[in-house]
């Protein structure tokens, strides 16, 4: 940071070594010998027609952490010479600040169609003024590896983050939902069930590649997407435990084959676990699974039981403001 702009501007000279001192009193403590290595801030001059956005690639290399910089210094414009701090670590651990806690809602879409067609699927008109409404809020949308990050305190997610999945890949999908998320710039989760891929009305893997080369998130869904939790009757306990297991490993090893990449995330088929379940998804390497049911997801929810909203579609915009809930609040003093 030159020294030439502050000389000649006292008022921030002064600004500048308050701003400074209390980094250095926020520092962390040292414990046992041993220093936190968590990196302070950084203290830096704004440039003259400099955004929160030319900051973050500027100091971060990563244009997406601009909210970082907006929710630290509470401001989205900057004057030339203008102090400005730039975290460049996670300053709001599982999103708590001393009058609540953060929650982040994750949206479930049965799939998207041209009207409202079947009784779970949204159309076209609904789910776009649906995505406009979270634009317009100012909502980011995030990948559940950010989620489980977030909720590990390995990582910090914007004040308004939601999570959009979607249990279809259908062609419905693909050509008239997908579009409207890109057009927005939003990324998605779309779960699989393997055995679908490619039949009537699906997605072939080129199309689901393409997708995750994208940005999206192509998570597990089983081979069937038939329940998890449903014993038929007569059916022994070894012969159930043994579908179960089947179920789940061979539709994450063909997801795994077609990208090339570990598939760590699952929608419950049917939305809904139940103790064996949950406990044999973690034990095959998930890092997290999601129900389908209305709930909040703070940092210290259950990653085997995430609530996933349903959608359904005649939901109203009114009532799907109502599932955007983003902080809870509580005295943490």
């Amino acid at each position: 940071m030159s020294n030439q702009p502050i000389r000649h501007r006292p008022d921030h000279f002064l600004l500048c070594t308050t701003l400074l001192i209390g980094l250095v009193l926020l520092a962390p403590p040292i414990h046992g010998g041993e220093m936190n290595t968590n990196p302070l801030p950084l203290l830096v001059l704004a440039r003259q027609g400099d955004t929160p956005a030319a900051i973050a690639q500027r100091y971060l290399k990563d244009v997406s952490r601009a909210w970082m910089i907006v929710e630290y210094n509470g401001m989205t414009r900057f004057s030339g010479g203008e102090p400005v701090i730039v975290p460049v670590a996670p300053f709001r651990p599982g999103g708590m600040t001393p009058d609540g806690y953060q929650t982040i809602p994750v949206l479930a879409y049965a799939d998207i169609g041209e009207s409202m067609g079947q009784t779970q699927q949204v159309s076209r008109s609904v789910f776009s003024s649906q995505m406009r409404w979270l634009k317009s809020h100012g909502f980011m949308t995030i990948t559940p590896k950010q989620l489980t990050e977030f909720m590990e305190f390995a990582g910090q997610l914007p004040c308004r983050s939601v999570l959009i999945t979607f249990d279809s890949a259908s062609h419905g999908l693909l050509e008239l939902g997908i579009p409207i998320l890109k057009e927005l710039g939003f990324i998605a989760t779309v779960f699989v069930a393997t055995n679908g891929v490619g039949g009537k009305d699906a997605m072939t893997w080129e199309q689901i590649e393409q997708l995750h080369k994208d940005g999206f998130t192509i998570g597990c869904r089983g081979q069937t997407g038939r329940s998890l939790t449903r014993r038929t009757t007569g059916q022994a306990f070894e012969t159930y435990f043994k579908s179960v297991e089947s179920e789940l490993c061979l539709a994450r090893q063909t997801i795994e084959t077609h990208l090339d990449e570990a598939c760590l995330f699952l929608a419950y088929p049917d939305g809904d676990t139940n103790s064996l379940v949950s406990a044999m998804t973690a034990k095959l390497g998930f890092a997290a699974a999601f129900i389908r049911r209305t709930g909040d997801n703070p940092f210290f929810a259950d990653r085997y039981g995430i609530h996933r909203t349903p959608i359904n579609h005649d939901m109203k915009l009114e009532q799907f403001s109502q599932h955007l809930k983003t902080r809870v609040m509580a005295d943490l003093n």
